[in-house]
């Protein structure tokens, strides 16, 4: 039978004699290595996590995109041009209930005007829907 012990006395002994001698100490090494190892397996896990948000955020942004179209897709060609005019205030359907009344009603009557224009088949000529939009942003 081998005593544990009785072989790690005589090991401890050598190490601190070889340290003492100036050789390199197996027990710095280990520990240095294991560092080593250690730094190079946190920049790992986070190099593969930044890749993971990365493939997470371009997967959220595809899936809004297909959202988004096939919202539109089945909008009525009314309901489309109402959406692009607001989009192109910078608006959205909440933002434009939250305006003052009279501000409100001066973007539906814009609003209105390019759906009739629009769905009429007309032109859009020098004075447009564009600058009806920029009347509109700077009430």
């Amino acid at each position: 039978m081998i005593r544990i012990d009785s072989h790690s006395t005589p090991m401890i002994t050598q190490t601190r004699s070889a340290s003492e001698k100036g050789e390199v100490d197996f027990a710095v090494l280990l520990q240095e290595e294991a560092a080593r190892t250690a730094a190079q397996s946190r920049e790992q896990l986070e190099r593969d996590q930044a890749a993971e948000n990365n493939m997470r955020m371009e997967q959220t942004a595809e899936q809004d995109a297909h959202d988004e179209l096939m919202r539109l897709l089945q909008m009525s060609p009314a309901e489309r041009i109402r959406y692009q005019v607001l989009k192109e205030l910078g608006l959205t359907e909440e933002s434009l209930a939250q305006l003052p009344f009279d501000v409100r009603m001066k973007i539906e009557a814009m609003i209105r005007e390019e759906i009739e224009r629009q769905l009429s088949g007309g032109q859009q000529g020098p004075n447009g829907s564009d600058q009806n939009v920029q009347q509109a942003i700077s009430l």
